[in-house]
């Protein structure tokens, strides 16, 4: 097997086992669209994104809830209402439009969970919300498994996040260099409102990059087989021949 061969081969499957990168983190942005459905805020505008609306849910809805590859779970009552209840929880409203759809809120007090955990059966690499009168209190935080890649509070992500209930837009995040599991949401006082979830699952690299570099490694095998079979070598012999008798021929004369 030539030098050059092997080096390929090296190159190849080097690259097909990288699972992560260096320097990890969550950019997110701002915007949306009108949801489909009536008084419902705010939906994703990312292309292929699968939503979940909690329309069918309820203040009597049990843990764990799930909607598709995403498992909610929190300790306590239900998160989900409807409405607005004075110091505990207000549904999120753009530019005066209500939204008076189900919908989650987080740190709501009484037997209401301060925690809410998102956990994903496939890894995906875009997420988004649409969340109501932020709070500097009010934390989202992205897991990759067990590693923390990001954390944000409200203040980060809609500015001045003072729980003003004129405040509202659709946050889009984004992962890089990492895959998104697990999403915990967190407010330990009133509250953390958000609707019409979204998310779009990671593509998977390694098994690409492997399908590439066993794609490599067959067509180098394959050139290498070529030219070491019995005539192959037998046809490099015979230009080697018929190069020295030229050689010998211009030499005598």
């Amino acid at each position: 097997m030539g030098n050059l061969f092997r080096g390929v081969v090296a190159v190849a499957f080097a690259g097909s086992f990288v699972t992560a990168l260096p320097g990890a983190t969550i950019t997110f942005s701002r915007g949306g669209v009108t949801c489909p459905a009536a008084n419902s805020g705010l939906c994703t505008a990312v292309a292929g994104a699968t939503t979940i609306t909690f329309d069918e849910l309820s203040s009597a809805t049990d843990a764990p809830y799930q909607a598709g590859i995403a498992t909610f779970t929190w300790t306590g009552a239900s998160p989900f209402v409807q409405g607005s209840a004075e110091g505990l929880y207000a549904a999120p409203t753009l530019n005066a439009l209500l939204d008076t759809t189900t919908y989650l809120t987080v740190g709501s007090g009484g037997s209401m969970p301060n925690t809410v955990t998102i956990s994903f059966s496939k890894p995906i690499s875009y997420f988004g919300f649409y969340l109501g009168s932020p709070d500097t209190y009010n934390q989202i935080s992205f897991f990759d498994e067990g590693v923390l890649i990001k954390s944000f509070t409200g203040d980060q992500l809609i500015n001045p996040g003072n729980g003003s209930q004129t405040l509202a837009d659709y946050v889009n995040f984004y992962s890089h260099g990492a895959v998104i599991t697990r999403i915990v949401m967190t407010s330990l006082t009133p509250a953390f409102e958000n609707d019409s979830h979204s998310y779009q699952e990671a593509p998977e690299p390694a098994t690409g990059a492997l399908a590439a570099g066993f794609a490599a490694f067959l067509l180098c095998w394959a050139a290498w087989r070529r030219r070491t079979t019995p005539v192959a070598l037998a046809s490099r012999l015979r230009r080697r021949a018929e190069e020295s008798s030229r050689a010998i021929r211009i030499g005598l004369f």
